[in-house]
């Protein structure tokens, strides 16, 4: 059936990263936009109607997780899943090309102060979760031996060569089972992953804690701090029992964290941020392999952030 949210979903993100195209370009150049003859009589501690524009890198990890996958013939949970990142190798062509801003694990985020210390901040954390292939996992629930054999008249290349190799394995995962079991996670089982990605949209509530400033008060080390939460949309690749696909971008559940930062401002302008973000996400509706095939899932997640903005 034709879903009209996914593809409005679609058409958002592909706005979005027109705009941010454009935004980095604009963060490039709005010093010499903003700037004003009074500017110079300001420190950094005069932040109230600031805007600050911010851009940057993380790394992530995540809890353990057990995934629940349910459709037409089949309800199972595998147990205690582990999951990585997937960071893209430094590259200057990607990272220094506004163009493929969302190939990285990339982190934007846009604040403005409403007082000289505290601040709203609206963003986007890129991340990206893969499922470790391979590991050993338990699981119980019951898949019906029709749907196993129905997957294997749309396998994808890599299900379709270990099942030639191995083609008792998957058959294991037919009828009930009550937990004890463990299954390895090969490419006849599963492949599960959010790498384009798994987006955490927040709007925080933020203050900022001076540390150290200079003697003109133009630079200074700050300690930053927020909390908030947020919807989480996905772009999730799932192959399950063989078939899937890379689904389109979908509202999957939703996210709170918070984080803190060390910030190093220089000439009231510019500032470099080195933080962490731990948080919580509940994916209460993950796109598998097509139809209403879902899954769900809910971890931890832990992010070094690594930024650099602008005031205005």
């Amino acid at each position: 059936m034709y879903n009209l949210f996914d593809t409005r979903t679609k058409q958002l993100f592909v706005s979005i990263k027109n705009s941010l195209y454009f935004f980095v370009i604009f963060l490039l150049l709005s010093p010499s936009i903003w700037s004003n003859e009074n500017s110079t009589s300001l420190t950094i501690h005069d932040k109230k109607g600031n805007w600050n524009l911010q851009w940057g890198y993380n790394r992530s990890s995540y809890t353990q997780s057990d995934i629940n996958f349910r459709g037409p013939g089949y309800e199972f949970t595998l147990k205690d899943v582990n999951a990585k990142d997937k960071p893209e190798s430094f590259k200057p062509e990607v990272y220094f090309n506004p163009s493929k801003f969302e190939i990285p694990q990339y982190n934007l985020k846009i604040s403005y102060f409403f007082t000289d210390r505290f601040f709203l901040a609206f963003g986007q954390d890129h991340m990206k979760y893969v499922v470790t292939p391979g590991q050993p996992v338990k699981y119980s629930g019951y898949i019906d031996p029709g749907v196993i054999a129905k997957n294997q008249l749309a396998l994808s290349p890599e299900a379709a060569a270990f099942i030639y190799l191995f083609p008792g394995h998957v058959q294991e995962m037919a009828g009930y089972h009550g937990g004890d079991q463990t299954i390895a996670l090969t490419p006849d089982i599963l492949n599960y992953e959010h790498t384009d990605g798994l987006n955490y949209l927040f709007l925080d509530f933020g203050w900022i804690t001076p540390l150290y400033t200079s003697s003109d008060g133009l630079s200074g080390v700050s300690l930053v701090s927020t909390i908030g939460g947020g919807p989480v949309v996905c772009r999730s690749d799932v192959r399950v029992l063989g078939k899937g696909q890379n689904n389109n971008f979908h509202l999957s559940g939703y996210g709170v964290s918070g984080y803190v930062a060390t910030r190093y401002e220089f000439s009231r302008t510019y500032f470099l941020e080195l933080g962490g973000k731990g948080g919580y996400i509940d994916l209460t509706d993950v796109l598998t392999s097509g139809g209403s095939n879902r899954a769900s899932q809910n971890f931890g997640f832990l992010e070094l952030v690594l930024s650099g903005g602008v005031s205005i």
